[in-house]
């Protein structure tokens, strides 16, 4: 059994937004929702071609509205909600310590089992965990050593997490 990895960071309201727009971008390029999107730019499409020929503007408001819903307002409307839940609960600050191994992620308050692991994402801006519960983000300046951002993808990749 080799060292166990260890992760510390400070989790606060803007560590909370960046874990929210990192993983909503990855989402957004990976799943199928990015089909939505370009049907709504079609809809637009579409709309601009009926507005020229026949002079029916409908579609074209519709199709845009929807386009700039779907771009830019979903992430407008899901940070203000996460904005609303820190004020609401008036979360403070919180050190947050991991210590990973084989076993999974230990925490002081919890342990996260690589069974509840779902998926783990490489970012230029550090790694992304995405379990059955919750969402991590360990910046590259969480890790305490060099070189343990790359051993927390191995270990991932030997778990087919990745």
């Amino acid at each position: 059994m080799s060292k166990p990895i260890e992760v510390s960071f400070e989790w606060n309201k803007e560590l909370a937004f960046k874990t929210s727009k990192l993983y909503y971008d990855y989402d957004m390029r990976h799943s199928n929702k990015r089909y939505v999107g370009w049907f709504f730019v079609a809809l637009t499409q579409f709309g601009i071609v009926g507005a020229l020929k026949h002079d029916s503007y409908g579609l074209l408001y519709i199709s845009t509205f929807l386009v700039s819903y779907w771009y830019y307002g979903r992430w407008f409307l899901r940070k203000r909600m996460l904005v609303r839940f820190y004020d609401k609960n008036n979360s403070q600050n919180i050190d947050i310590h991991f210590s990973i191994d084989d076993d999974g992620f230990h925490g002081k308050e919890k342990n996260i089992s690589w069974d509840e692991i779902i998926k783990v994402i490489e970012l230029e801006e550090g790694v992304l965990i995405q379990s059955k519960e919750d969402a991590l983000f360990f910046a590259n300046a969480a890790f305490k050593q060099k070189g343990d951002k790359t051993r927390l993808l191995k270990m991932a990749k030997e778990k087919k997490k990745r």
